[in-house]
Order: C-alpha cells, then sequence, then structure tokens
C-alpha cells in the first residue's frame, strides 16, 4: 500500500466510548458536530444516540470474526471518519468499534470530517467526502495497509439496485429504507466485509 504523505501522528480524536457521549450529548442539547447546525442534521443526530445505544446492546459477533480478529499480531491504528449526523456512521461504528476490541493490537481514533479535510480530500468515495471512512495504518511506520467505507458492500450494492430501479424517490423514503437493511442485517455484512479485508491485511 502506499503512504499517506504527511498524515498527522497527532490529531484531534476520540475513543469510541468518548465519540458516542460526544454523540449523545450533541443530541441531548438539540446540536449536531459540525459547524452547520441544520435542523434535518440535529433531528439525524437525536436518531443516531439511539441506534448507537440500541446496536452496542444489540450486536452479535460472529465465531468466524472474532476467530480472524485473533490472528491481528501488528500495531494498527484505525483512524475512523465519521460525523455525529450521519446515519451510516451510527449504523457501522459501533460494529467496528466492537471488532477493534477483540484485539490489542488495535487501536481505534475517530475523527471528525469537516476538522480534518486534508485526510478526508485524500480518501474520496467517487468524488465525494462519503463517511464513514477507515483508513489502517500500521502504527510504527505510519503507512496504509487498507481502507473500508462508507457503507458495507452487500449494502451498498442494494442502495445501488434500489437507485437505479427508483431514479426519483424521495430521499426520506429511501432514507427509511436504507435505515430498515440495515435493522434487517444486524451487522453482518460489514462482518464480512472485514473477514476478507482482515485476511488481505494480516498477509501484507
Amino acid at each position: 500500500m502506499d503512504t499517506l504523505l504527511n498524515f498527522p501522528r497527532t490529531i484531534n480524536a476520540y475513543s469510541y466510548e468518548d465519540y458516542k457521549r460526544q454523540v449523545i450529548a450533541c443530541a441531548e442539547a438539540g446540536r449536531t458536530s459540525g459547524q452547520d447546525q441544520l435542523p434535518e442534521r440535529i433531528g439525524a443526530t437525536k436518531i443516531n444516540a439511539q441506534r448507537m445505544k440500541r446496536i452496542d446492546k444489540q450486536l452479535v459477533l460472529s465465531g468466524e470474526i472474532e476467530r480472524i480478529m485473533g490472528h491481528v499480531n501488528k500495531p494498527w491504528t484505525w483512524i475512523l471518519l465519521a460525523e455525529s449526523w450521519c446515519g451510516d456512521g451510527a449504523q457501522n461504528i459501533p460494529v467496528i468499534a466492537r471488532l477493534s476490541s477483540l484485539s490489542p493490537y488495535i487501536e481505534l481514533k475517530i475523527i471528525l470530517r469537516d476538522e480534518n479535510p486534508e485526510i478526508m480530500d485524500a480518501y474520496l468515495t467517487r468524488g465525494a467526502r462519503s463517511i464513514p471512512k477507515l483508513i489502517c495504518l500500521d502504527a510504527v511506520t505510519n503507512q496504509e495497509i487498507g481502507t473500508w467505507g462508507p457503507r458495507p458492500f452487500k449494502i451498498q450494492e442494494m442502495v445501488k439496485t434500489y437507485r437505479e430501479e427508483n431514479p426519483n424517490v424521495p430521499h426520506e423514503i429511501f432514507v427509511n429504507n436504507l435505515h430498515l437493511w440495515y435493522a434487517k442485517d444486524k451487522g453482518e455484512s460489514l462482518q464480512e466485509d472485514f473477514e476478507q479485508l482482515l485476511f488481505q491485511w494480516t498477509s501484507n
């Protein structure tokens, strides 16, 4: 993998528990992360706080992903770009955090997208600042090992098909369907993604 040039070793970053507390605090205060305090983002933050709490309680990891996580034996830093208003983030970040907790070699650092435009712009998805976006770095050399995001592959394929078949669907209906897919999926698609990624990353 290429090294991300000038990737800062010291950035304003949160652990998962600190990030979740920030999301909940924003929700309770009627705010959202970032400078754009838009009503739709504030509303999404309130919903996301509840989503994260629910996923933390209900998430069940597969035996396979737990086994694969046990093979991580090199120090990694997982940089995860996020914002409190992002619905995909609320669905996936708790799962990623649980995965990272399975290995003493992994440190998860959650950073805010809009506070880190240079990092975000180095990891665009089809030209867009799509989040969540995970960057796996070698903690010693600061070299990039791999990336993931912003959605699990299976769910992204469902989104692609749905948009092709319903090009004029209102955004609100699309979002409702997206979160129904996540609810039915229960984090399984993300775990499948990481089963493949971790095999690749640990083989480097």
